[in-house]
């Protein structure tokens, strides 16, 4: 084995006052090299004590960017990047499953069997300062931040365990800080840990959507949605790209999953190559932009505007941004045969048909096309009557449709008429 290719590891190792081989703030023993560069991955044992010992001298990190996040009602700037050594992240601020690491700690304690190997370290190539020893199998690591791209609920109950065990060691007798611990230690770039998070979490067992599509860049939809992000004014800051719904504390417009959703029914693809992306990125953004400027609510709002809309209207709901995924698709193809321009005033006049100024009728109610009381939405199936009595707005693949043909019935009608059952399904 030789010293793998990776910028961080240096030639030579350090050295003490007597010569000898400075070992640095962790010494990683019996260490198996498997593949090269970029490739590379580092598999040893470590201990309890080793990891304590780690997280006391805060080596050990999580970065908050490609890990499950902060709560997207969380609207102020916190700290991304968190010190195992603070144990467990406040969980009103962070996405931690608190209870999950408390099973995991009590079944350490208890020495019952888990299934918590391996643990996952990575070492940012460039930003870290090692010495690999090929001859003793020895990786020394000298300074630079291990962080963990998956493994921290796994990491903090190993912690929480060993400081319960400190306290009261006679009081456990099935654990002791020797018990040992697989680790693969890779050496990936910030954003390939946001894609190894992305395969570990998304494409086995799914975690939650918005947050994996977040941080992956090998799932071109998830790239078309950031992208729409990037160029729309009115998405920007507002997408949850966290979680798969919507609280009450949060005053997003939509999910990051939605919003993909959406765009993957616009572009009848599941996968774009770059420039695809970047074109059709440019005309759903446009849409979107053409949308906002008609229904405002569309925008960024305080959470009390957001949650007074929610209760009224189908404009921000999730089925709604299905449906504009017709309007997304038609105003494509004019973009195709008359151009960014010509398409962009043709569909701005038929857009401002959805505006809340104009007031449609059926069945002898009359108001704005998108009240959740138009009693469209509850003959095309999308709002029905919940178990409290309150209304309930469905979303499956029926309403969807229903709710794509309705807006293109709206769009495409031209006899100035406000009575809707002339020109809907």
């Amino acid at each position: 084995m030789s010293t793998p290719e990776i910028l961080g590891f240096r030639d030579q190792p350090e050295r003490t006052a007597s010569n000898s081989v400075y070992t640095g703030r962790l010494c990683c023993d019996d260490v198996q090299i498997t593949g090269d560069g970029a490739d590379a991955i580092a598999t040893f044992t470590v201990t309890a004590r080793q990891l304590v010992d780690a997280a006391k001298t805060e080596m050990l990190w999580t970065d908050q960017d490609v890990q499950r996040g902060v709560r997207p009602e969380i609207t102020n700037r916190v700290e991304k990047e968190l010190s195992l050594s603070r144990g467990y992240p406040p969980t009103d601020i962070y996405v931690f499953n608190a209870e999950s690491a408390d099973d995991m700690t009590e079944k350490l304690l208890r020495g019952q069997r888990l299934f918590i190997n391996p643990l996952v370290w990575n070492l940012r190539p460039s930003s870290f300062d090692a010495y690999f020893d090929a001859t003793e199998r020895k990786i020394y690591i000298y300074d630079g931040k291990i962080y963990l791209p998956d493994s921290h609920h796994r990491h903090q109950a190993i912690l929480k365990a060993a400081a319960i065990y400190k306290s009261a060691p006679n009081e456990y007798p099935h654990f002791d800080l020797n018990k040992q611990f697989k680790v693969e230690l890779y050496f990936l770039k910030k954003t390939d840990e946001g894609n190894y998070f992305f395969d570990k979490n998304q494409r086995p067992t799914p975690t939650a959507k918005s947050k994996a599509y977040d941080l992956t860049s090998l799932d071109d939809l998830s790239v078309l949605a950031k992208r729409v992000i990037d160029l729309t004014p009115s998405l920007t800051g507002n997408v949850n790209r966290v979680t798969d719904r919507l609280t009450a504390q949060n005053p997003n417009v939509v999910t990051l999953s939605t919003l993909r959703e959406t765009l993957k029914h616009a572009s009848e693809s599941e996968g774009l190559d770059e420039s695809e992306i970047e074109g059709f990125a440019t005309v759903a953004s446009k849409l979107f932009q053409l949308l906002t400027e008609v229904r405002p609510e569309l925008g960024n709002l305080h959470l009390a505007e957001r949650k007074r809309i929610r209760s009224l209207s189908l404009v921000d709901a999730p089925i709604m941004f299905q449906g504009y995924s017709a309007l997304i698709s038609d105003f494509n193809i004019d973009v195709v045969k008359l151009g960014l321009s010509k398409a962009t005033e043709t569909w701005r006049r038929r857009l401002s048909k959805l505006s809340s100024a104009v007031s449609y009728s059926e069945d002898g109610w009359t108001g704005d096309f998108f009240e959740k009381s138009n009693p469209l939405w509850t003959r095309l199936g999308i709002v029905k009557p919940g178990v409290s009595g309150r209304p309930t707005v469905s979303n499956n693949r029926a309403a969807r449709i229903q709710a794509m043909r309705a807006l293109r019935g709206v769009i495409a009608n031209s006899t100035g008429t406000t009575d809707i059952r002339q020109f809907l399904p």
